[in-house]
């Protein structure tokens, strides 16, 4: 008898190893319903070079000489391509801060967990409808920390462009052109102010696809509230990209922004940044970002008329499929003293720069 129970026990231990790998992985189970989870966390250390002051006219690398968690994200979402679906995207860590400001809450605040993404999805045909909280259709470079060729966000994305909507946006998908039109709360400044009053801003833009290796992208927002009632802010983005070769991409992100804050001369932004993103390996990479932002305000306040230029070169390196790390050094220019300076509190220089290293690892 015992014979018979050493086989039928030796028979079991067998099968265990078969067992276990055929039980569901959360993803396989959310998989099965058409639902996606995924997510990231990015942290890392920046230097810069005005002995541990902030770093002027940056979004989410403000702080120096100091470790910092920016980005814990997930993102929920079950998106068919035909029907009703939706999407909860949630970041945790010291850029939340910002996100909660575009918002209309205190950038400062010690709020550091936002909602950046929560919106209702309804598709049929090529009409696709959404309402909630969405990102930007504006600018080359993007919240999500893995989406961005290098480390720091450039001056437009800081100072000129939006970083997310509440509201209802439309798109329209007829063969390689996409058409997008939407009404948003408020203001679309970075930081943004409460939405206190009825006016909304309004959303237009296309883009086109005419290769697999090109794509065009115009996006124009209106609105007549920027603070008060009966001032207006526009913007113009223009984001056009070409995959050179297996190796070579480059991305050009052009700005034009007019703001009325009730002075007799609207404040003037223009702007281009430039990208040169370059494969060397399976694992390596090399990222090279130019800007420049010209800045004309007849207000007269210091340092309100002004060109901005700054270079950046970013390294990345896969130490597996999904860790990356970063390296990354910068420098920004002025022709106005609008940096903090090295020497006494309250000083400015017309120069910063910085060092800057992250890893990013995504599941």
């Amino acid at each position: 008898m015992s014979k018979y129970v050493g086989l039928l026990t030796a028979a079991g231990l067998a099968c265990l190893p078969v067992m276990a790998s055929a039980a569901p992985t959360l993803t396989e189970v959310l998989g099965a319903s058409g639902v996606t989870l995924d997510g990231y966390i990015s942290g890392g250390y920046t230097y810069g070079f005005n002995d541990g002051r902030a770093l002027g006219g940056r979004a989410f690398d403000t702080v120096t000489d100091s470790f910092d968690l920016n980005q814990a994200a997930f993102t929920l979402s079950k998106l068919p391509a035909q029907g009703a679906g939706g999407v909860v995207n949630v970041i945790a860590g010291e850029d939340a801060k910002i996100i909660n400001g575009a918002y209309g809450d205190a950038p400062g605040s010690a709020d550091n967990i936002a909602v950046t993404q929560a919106y209702l999805q309804y598709a049929t045909g090529g009409l696709t409808i959404m309402g909630g909280r969405f990102v930007t259709l504006a600018g080359a470079e993007v919240i999500n920390d893995t989406a961005n060729a290098n480390i720091s966000r450039g001056f437009l994305f800081t100072g000129v462009q939006p970083l997310v909507h509440t509201g209802v946006r439309a798109a329209y998908k007829a063969g390689s052109t996409t058409w997008y039109g939407g009404l948003s709360n408020a203001a679309f400044t970075v930081a943004g102010s409460p939405d206190l009053d009825t006016q909304k801003t309004l959303e237009l833009g296309a883009a086109f696809a005419p290769s697999s290796a090109s794509s065009l992208a115009v996006t124009g927002y209106y609105s007549p509230d920027n603070g008060g009632p009966t001032d207006t802010d526009w913007l113009l983005d223009v984001v056009f990209s070409a995959q050179l070769s297996d190796m070579t991409q480059f991305v050009l992100n052009a700005d034009y922004r007019s703001s009325d804050f009730g002075t007799s001369d609207d404040q003037v932004i223009w702007g281009l940044a430039a990208y040169g993103n370059f494969k060397l390996s399976d694992a390596n990479r090399l990222s090279l970002r130019g800007e420049y932002v010209d800045i004309s305000d007849a207000g007269g306040a210091a340092g309100a008329d002004n060109d901005v230029q700054s270079l950046t070169l970013t390294f990345g390196h896969k130490v597996v499929a999904n860790l990356e790390l970063l390296g990354e050094v910068r420098w920004d220019m002025s022709d106005a003293d609008i940096f903090p300076d090295t020497g006494a509190a309250g000083g400015v220089e017309d120069s910063q720069g910085d060092v800057a290293i992250k890893a990013i690892y995504k599941f």
